[in-house]
């Protein structure tokens, strides 16, 4: 069997793209500080060359008609043996050599172009850049080479570059450390959230707190708002299930009374076939009612309901359960309540139920959406509820059919349990028909 895969770490996962990210930004400002630096050196040795060749140039003087380099006017650097600067002067079939040079020569690329910088060898193994200029004076055409090793100037600035990238990596090790901390404790809210749901699973809370950053709290919200449905939908279960288990608790009662007279036990074959039955209907509703302590459904609109399709089916439903019409005039929304089908036709049901029994001849039925709330107003024209007290005595949890007006008590206080769970409202009143008028309010999410 194939094990599952292994779920994923958000903060593994954060940690590794910051990473990545901040290795990519190493290696780009890397490669940009290497070429800014090797502009920048370009700039540097060029510039100084082409002040030397300015120089070089003003040291070239005339005698009477001889021209000649005044060694005055030179840099020292020029006249001590492979110091590292060197010039060429080419005139007129000439070639003056620096004495930097001393009994060897350059060799210029022919590739060179005047005035722009280029590389070189020179003596012992320096590593030269060189500029080329021509210029005209003393009605002469002067080419004027200038050339420096800048092994000094690349050795600093790679000197600078190993620094950078030292600092850089320091600061990606301190990075990802203070991401890795700060990344704990951003997802400290999501432990604790999972805690608090782990103590409302062994029942040491009611609900999740509302606290921690903004992007979390619409989920905890909808966590508490799942747990409060799951809890209304559990107590609604219990309470539909004691409803039913008291209904039928009298007629059981009734049957197994029934099959004790002496005519029944008579017939031993019969006797025990209806005893058995009875008896496994008694451990039945015995079993159910003790799982409706655990057991509940999850709150969730599963179907939502939608009056102009489920009314009329539910009055064609009543009418032939009861083998009566009653004209029932009917307004209702076009378009679907986020509301529960089941719970709807439920509660509906055992509304209009009581209706078509007390009712003389019509009912009125209106369900109205207005501010998420739904209304639901049902009137008839039979003979009411007109004392107060038998009204809070049928809506009262707990009293049933034989404990309440007639065939007002079960199911208004079954309807009174759902309107309970949806933490709605229910009232009783006098209908402008004449009969009982039953007003619910329920929230529509």
């Amino acid at each position: 069997m194939k094990n599952p895969s292994r779920p994923q770490s958000l903060r593994r996962n954060l940690a590794v793209a910051i990473a990545i990210v901040i290795v990519v930004l190493a290696v780009i400002v890397s490669t940009g500080a290497w070429l800014l630096f090797a502009q920048f050196q370009n700039r540097v040795v060029a510039d100084e060359l082409h002040n030397s060749v300015d120089r070089l140039l003003t040291a070239i003087r005339r005698n009477g008609d001889d021209i000649f380099l005044d060694t005055e006017r030179l840099d020292a650097s020029y006249k001590r043996p492979f110091s590292g600067h060197y010039f060429v002067i080419e005139f007129a079939g000439q070639r003056w050599r620096s004495r930097s040079l001393w009994d060897l020569d350059l060799t210029i690329p022919d590739a060179a172009a005047r005035g722009h910088l280029f590389k070189l060898d020179g003596p012992v193994k320096q590593h030269l850049a060189g500029v080329t200029r021509q210029h005209r004076r003393f009605g002469n055409d002067f080419v004027i080479t200038a050339a420096a090793d800048y092994r000094g100037l690349s050795t600093e600035i790679h000197r600078a570059l190993a620094l950078l990238a030292i600092l850089w990596g320091i600061a990606l090790i301190a990075t990802v450390a203070v991401l890795n901390h700060w990344f704990g404790r951003a997802l400290k809210p999501v432990e604790t959230a999972r805690r608090q749901v782990a103590a409302i699973q062994s029942g040491e809370r009611q609900a999740v707190d509302e606290t921690g950053p903004a992007e979390l709290l619409p989920f905890i919200r909808q966590v508490n708002v799942l747990l409060a449905e799951s809890r209304r939908a559990l107590l609604r279960s219990r309470n539909a299930l004691g409803n039913l288990g008291h209904a039928l608790k009298t007629p059981l009662a009734v049957l197994s009374t029934l099959v004790e007279r002496n005519e029944i036990r008579q017939q031993q074959e019969l006797y025990s076939a209806l005893r058995e039955q009875i008896d496994q209907i008694g451990r039945r509703i015995h079993r159910e009612l003790g799982q409706a302590h655990t057991t509940g459904g999850s709150g969730l609109v599963a179907e939502p309901f939608q009056p102009q399709r489920d009314v009329p089916l539910l009055i064609t439903a009543l009418e032939r359960a009861h083998n009566r019409q009653l004209a029932v005039d009917c307004d209702l929304p076009l378009e679907p309540l986020q509301l529960e089908r089941a719970d709807m036709l439920e509660l509906l049901g055992n509304i209009m139920d009581n209706g078509f029994k007390w009712a003389k001849s019509r009912m009125s039925l209106t369900i109205a959406s207005n501010n998420n709330r739904c209304l639901i107003t049902l009137g008839d024209d039979g003979t009411g509820i007109v004392d107060d007290d038998k009204r809070r005595l049928v809506l009262a949890r707990g009293q049933r059919l034989d404990e309440a007006a007639a065939g007002q008590g079960l199911g208004l206080a079954i309807v009174a349990d759902i309107v309970d769970a949806y933490q709605g409202a229910l009232s009783l009143g006098a209908s402008p028909l004449g009969g009982l008028e039953v007003q619910i309010s329920l929230p529509v999410p």
